[in-house]
């Protein structure tokens, strides 16, 4: 096919007509069997008028090009690159200037540096040239470059930061100064912190242009911040002598009320990464004060007129307003990294008088401003505010929930909703105090505001097991809400609400089940299609209910789920399917044996469906011959600067299974679990295919959704328990050691803490719970797989690039699952445990130094006597070693709980050696004490 007739055909594909396209999809496929038509590609790069045809013709071209370098013709291997070099001269649409920037970073990753030459010749001209839009197309070209090959241009690392440097000089125009920004970040990235000194001399230049660029075009400033944490990611040392002009430009973007939402919360996002990376560095370099007044700011803002709160327009309009998060709730996120992230007292110490005065203030945003600074605040220092500050944060909750301005009584029940949890039982009084304030504002006006129902959801989370009392009016004001002639919005409200209260009583509801059943009924009824939701959300609040209240009708209302899933394919109905499922199996156990062939293929559906198609940088219709594009290169050797065809593909057309399909999948996941658990005998039957769909979900590269598989394989472990699967007839391994050992691999294997622990804590629940006995020939590799978790020999610990505190808890975590799980597995062991905890020794022992951690040093105590117990007679030849190191912590640790630990396990010792216990610890035999 002529290049003429390849360009028509092009421009075919761009027509807005399904057939046309579909015609002109068949032709591109046969003309691609003739091996000049990618030749012919490259010269409509330049050759074409319409800019559409060329962005398509180098995406075509790229994609062809991906794994299939060495079959091009060594003629167009040799040309392309000056091909680039003339189309990138002669181009003047941004869109196309970016696909043959792709393009030619694909050059640079196939053909290594030799192929890649002229157009690294080019880049070098073009991006020194005072005209802008040749500047700025070198410096695309570059920045794509460093994404798709870093390797191969880190040797030339200190000339490319020279040549992009120059894109930071003042009065530079912002398209060659953005992508000067972002060709630095990717430059950091590919250096690392291998070239400290270099990284740390641009910071001045970067800091200068960003602000330049910010001030000039916020659109791009705000993506060029990405540099930042580039530079944070790669070498923090390079960063630390630069964090004050850094946390002042980030600081004042983010509090600057005359900028866009957008660019002020990215650079709030900015300090959000550095307090997640580096949050001691403020510490050192007094820096906490500034940044602690400059998040105070934006949480403290008064709402512009004309652009209120986003949660203010969700109230307005029942919707979302106006999408993405806001400055405040940006602020909130960064001062919640920094109380994950420092000593909880010396942010406190810092914190608390600024919060004092602004609580004080007369401002509403004030106020509201400092209670969701105090909410932000839960996860990283609620201990310590519940030790030190109890009376004045309650106080502090008590008037904000009392406050005449509605948005600070919903950022006092945000505040409330975190902390109390930490400031149970004292936090009930304060629930209790606002509580009847809240029930008159939903009954004073019929359609009563979202934020009236959060802060009635808010006070019900802080009354907890003290909300008997209070169920009757409660239960009034919701129930009274669900009236269906009434306000849809004010329905759907009220059946949150009912759920939350579910959560929150449970039993506490049953003798108030005929008004809550009589409430839910009329909503449970046939209607017009829009009353659909309102159906699917009454049914998940019954499945909430459980059997407690809703009693038979339970059943009733998982068939009338299942008709509703079957009745129309969304994920929607499927999801309360699944919630109505779990609740039926726990109540009824084996007895919902009758309903699982209705409810076991509709999980195993959804768990097999494929993913969706990767997202492209193509349209739809530019999706072609990706099955041909995954072909090897039979017999091809890696260029230089090459990669594998797998790398290549993973880095291009990366599956995207997150959304819906993610959440689709681990809920369908979750109730497998639960009816395979609760059923039992009952679930046999069905336990081979669903071995079979959690298994493939391994294969997938979503991380959430492979812990998810790994927590259905433990429940499907212990659906065996006391009754197992009859053995396989093929000689495969049985559906209990697949399992297993699925689990086993995943613990060793996976590479990121969240999958290691998710496989961890699903076999800890298998050997720790009623499950069936386990196969012999695993008991020997599962302990020494977790003597290898306790030592940190497993691909997550070992490959961890988190902080130090970030692996230390992430070992802490892993390390006490083993642990739980080696005692529970002691027994099985027997004669083996020996050997096992011969090695173990010397990290117990280590742990109970007094330069670790209370946690270590607690748990290495319990753990000695708990697997020493498991050993029972054959604890006796360590006893001369573990009676003196836990003498000297139950007499001697600073920290009562470490004392108590050790004084136990010494007893549980002393009561596993029996009549050894004399030679071990002389004269402690009778009475079960310290030796001496």
């Amino acid at each position: 096919m002529a290049a003429p007739d390849l360009e028509r055909l092009l421009a075919e594909l761009l027509e807005p007509d399904s057939d046309v396209i579909r015609r002109a999809t068949a032709r591109l496929r046969e003309a691609f069997a003739d091996p000049q038509t990618p030749a012919r590609l490259g010269l409509l790069l330049t050759a074409a008028p319409r800019p559409q045809v060329r962005q398509l013709a180098a995406v075509l071209l790229r994609r062809r090009l991906l794994g299939r370098w060495r079959r091009l013709e060594p003629a167009l291997r040799q040309s392309l690159p000056a091909l680039l070099c003339e189309a990138l001269e002669r181009e003047t649409e941004h869109v196309v200037t970016v696909a043959l920037a792709q393009l030619g970073a694909l050059v640079l990753r196939r053909g290594g540096l030799s192929a890649w030459g002229p157009l690294g010749t080019w880049v070098q001209a073009a991006a020194r040239d005072p005209q802008p839009p040749r500047q700025e197309a070198a410096l695309l070209v570059l920045s794509a470059a460093l994404e798709s090959a870093p390797q191969a241009l880190a040797p030339h690392g200190p000339a490319l930061a020279a040549l992009c440097r120059g894109a930071l000089a003042p009065g530079v125009p912002p398209g060659p100064m953005a992508y000067g920004l972002r060709a630095l970040g990717g430059l950091a990235a590919t250096l690392g912190n291998t070239h400290t000194e270099l990284l740390r001399s641009l910071l001045p230049d970067i800091l200068r242009a960003l602000k330049e660029l910010l001030d000039a075009d916020e659109e791009r400033g705000a993506e060029a911040l990405e540099v930042l944490d580039e530079f944070l990611e790669a070498d923090p040392a390079a960063v630390t002598p630069h964090l004050r002009p850094l946390l002042d430009l980030c600081l004042q973007v983010g509090g600057d009320e005359s900028r866009g939402d957008a660019v002020r919360v990215r650079a709030l996002a900015t300090v959000t990464f550095l307090a997640q990376k580096r949050p001691k560095a403020l510490l050192r370099g007094a820096l906490l004060a500034p940044v602690l007044g400059g998040l105070l700011a934006p949480l403290c803002a008064e709402p512009r007129p004309g652009r209120p709160d986003p949660e203010e327009e969700e109230e307005e309009g029942g919707g979302e307003g106006r999408g993405g998060p806001s400055p405040r709730h940006a602020a909130a996120q960064a001062l919640d990294a920094l109380a994950v992230g420092l000593p909880p007292e010396k942010l406190l110490q810092q914190l608390l008088p600024l919060l004092e005065q602004v609580l004080g203030s007369p401002r509403a945003g004030a106020r509201k401003g400092g209670l969701l600074a105090l909410g932000a605040l839960a996860e990283g220092c609620g201990e310590p505010l519940r030790r030190r500050y109890l009376g004045p944060a309650l106080g502090v909750l008590r008037a904000g929930l009392g406050d005449p301005e509605s948005s600070v009584r919903g950022a006092a029940a945000f505040a409330l909703r975190n902390l109390a949890e930490c400031l149970q039982p004292e936090v009930r009084a304060v629930a209790a105090e606002a509580l009847p304030a809240a029930l008159a504002a939903l009954k004073g006006a019929p359609g009563a505001p979202p934020k009236a129902w959060y802060i009635l959801e808010s006070l019900l989370e802080g009354l907890g097991e003290g909300l008997g009392p209070w169920l009757p009016a409660v239960l009034e004001a919701v129930l009274g809400a669900l009236e269906p002639s009434g306000p849809p919005r004010n329905v759907e409200l009220g059946l949150s609400a009912l759920h939350s209260l579910a959560s929150t009583a449970g039993e506490q509801l049953q003798p108030h089940a005929g008004p809550i059943l009589g409430a839910l009924t009329p909503l449970l009824q046939p209607g017009p299609p829009e009353s659909r939701p309102r159906r699917l959300q009454a049914l998940g609040v019954l499945g909430a209910l459980g059997r407690p209240v809703a009693g038979e009708g339970l059943v009733a209302a998982l068939e009338l789920g299942l008709a509703l899933a079957e009745e129309e394919d969304e994920p929607e109905g499927r999801r309360v399917m699944f919630v109505l499922a779990g609740a039926v199996a726990e109540a009824l156990g084996e007895g919902t044996g009758p309903l699982l062939p209705r409810v076991v293929p509709v999980l195993l559906g959804v768990l097999r469906r494929p993913p969706p198609p990767a997202a492209s940088e193509a349209p739809d219709s530019f999706l072609l011959f990706e099955e041909e594009e995954e072909e090897e290169e039979e017999g091809a050797e890696p260029m230089e600067d090459d990669v594998t065809e797998e790398e290549e593909e993973e880095e291009l057309i990366e599956v995207e299974v997150g959304g819906a399909y993610a959440q689709e999948v681990t809920e369908a996941c979750e109730a497998l679990g639960e009816v395979a658990e609760h059923s039992r005998a009952a679930f046999l039957p069905y336990l081979e295919p669903s071995l079979e769909a959690a298994l493939g979900l391994l294969q997938l590269p979503q991380r959430g959704l492979r812990c998810a598989a790994y927590e259905t394989l433990g429940s499907l472990c212990l659906a065996l328990g006391g009754a197992p699967a009859p053995p396989p007839t093929d000689g495969r391994p049985s559906p209990l050691e697949r399992a297993l050992l699925a689990l086993a691999e995943g613990a060793r294997g996976e590479g990121a803490v969240g999958e290691g622990r998710a496989a961890l804590g699903a076999l800890g629940r298998v050997l720790g719970g009623a499950g069936p006995a386990l196969p012999p020939a695993l008991l020997a590799p599962i302990g020494r797989l977790l003597v290898d978790v306790i030592k940190g020999k497993v691909a997550c610990l070992e490959d961890a690039d988190g902080g130090d505190d970030e692996q230390a808890e992430a070992e802490a975590e892993l390390r006490e699952l083993a642990g739980e799980g080696l005692v529970a597995l002691g027994g099985a062991l027997g004669g083996a445990l020996a050997p096992l905890f011969q090695e173990l020794l010397p990290p117990f022992l280590a742990a109970l130094g007094r330069r670790r951690s209370v946690g270590e040093r607690s748990w290495a105590a319990a753990m000695l006597g708990e697997v020493g117990v498991a050993l029972g007679g054959a604890v006796a030849p360590f006893l001369p070693r573990l009676g003196p190191a836990l003498g000297a912590a139950a007499a001697r640790d600073p920290h009562p709980e470490v004392r108590s630990n050790a004084l136990f396990a010494m007893g549980r010792l002393a009561q596993a050696a029996g009549p050894a216990l004399d030679a071990a610890w002389p004269g402690a035999g009778g009475a079960q004490g310290c030796p001496p």
